[in-house]
């Protein structure tokens, strides 16, 4: 007797799932969960509509957080991921990378 299975395993959201490709970027910045106080953390990628940042903050996914971005840009996201002191979000409002990375020095001439 053949037996055919198909199995469909979802790992839920993680760095993979955006919808748009991130660039790198290294900058320090606050992090802070709504009605919380601020937290350090390093933007490790970011685009239009999303980041990932390293923090040691205990942040859940579906929490609402406020980044400030390099540029002085304070932006309201929310945490779609978090693992292992990571963490991704997407922003509520589209912000323009471009701006970031001239505040941190990439593409600048």
């Amino acid at each position: 007797m053949r037996r055919i299975a198909t199995v469909s395993i979802d790992a839920g959201p993680g760095p993979d799932a955006r919808r748009e490709p991130r660039a790198p970027v290294s900058a320090e910045i606050p992090l802070r969960e709504l009605g919380q106080g601020a937290t350090q953390a390093r933007l490790v990628n970011l685009s239009s509509r999303g980041f990932m940042a390293e923090t040691k903050a205990l942040i859940s996914p579906g929490v609402r957080v406020w980044l400030t971005l390099p540029d002085q840009l304070r932006v309201n996201a929310l945490v779609v991921w978090a693992r292992d002191g990571r963490v991704g979000g997407e922003f509520a409002e589209p912000v323009d990378p471009l701006r970031v990375f001239q505040a941190v020095g990439i593409g600048a001439r």
